[in-house]
């Protein structure tokens, strides 16, 4: 039977952490996405409530239903599909046709007031679009990490032609090297 001092019990442990995190590194991954995916649906879920049920008077259910749906949809098109392979701003506006396109079928099916289901569906995805800008950089600099997006530029590979131009149309040609 062996005593181990304290030292020696840290080491063990210090090199039982590193091989216990190399081997699970993609779990700190999957929380970023996790925690990302929850906030972006509470977010989202307060914004609807303040607009679609405070405002337009639909009820609570309905709105956290369509706040649940939408953030799933969207945190998987355009979260991850199209802010890493374009900018902010492009994946901004993806957001916006899709959120609106989702919000007005809702708004059309599930709520009977007397009020335009275009402007409602039209205010709440201009408030989730200003919302989804910020959200993406906050997703870019903590949950995106580098090589997954450099993965995907790499694996898309975009065709990019280049042309080359000269300011002579006609060269001149030297008479005394003519064979």
């Amino acid at each position: 039977m062996t005593i181990m001092n304290g030292f020696e019990l840290h080491y063990l442990s210090f090199v039982y952490a590193q091989e216990f995190s190399s081997k699970n590194n993609n779990l700190g991954g999957q929380m970023k996405h996790i925690i990302a995916l929850a906030s972006k649906i509470a977010f989202t879920l307060a914004l609807l409530y303040v607009i679609l049920d405070r405002v337009y008077h639909a009820s609570f259910l309905s709105v956290m239903f369509i706040a649940l749906f939408l953030g799933f949809v969207s945190y998987l098109s355009g979260d991850m599909l199209v802010l890493p392979r374009t900018n902010n701003i492009t994946a901004s506006l993806a957001d916006f046709g899709l959120s609106f396109v989702i919000l007005w079928v809702f708004v059309l099916t599930q709520t009977r007031n007397d009020f335009s289901p275009f402007g409602a569906a039209l205010l709440s995805a201009a408030c989730l679009t200003v919302f989804e800008f910020f959200f993406h950089r906050y997703l870019l600099k903590n949950v995106l990490d580098e090589n997954f997006r450099n993965e995907l530029s790499a694996r898309d590979n975009t065709l990019q032609y280049q042309t080359e131009a000269a300011d002579e149309l006609f060269p001149e040609t030297n008479e005394k090297h003519k064979e």
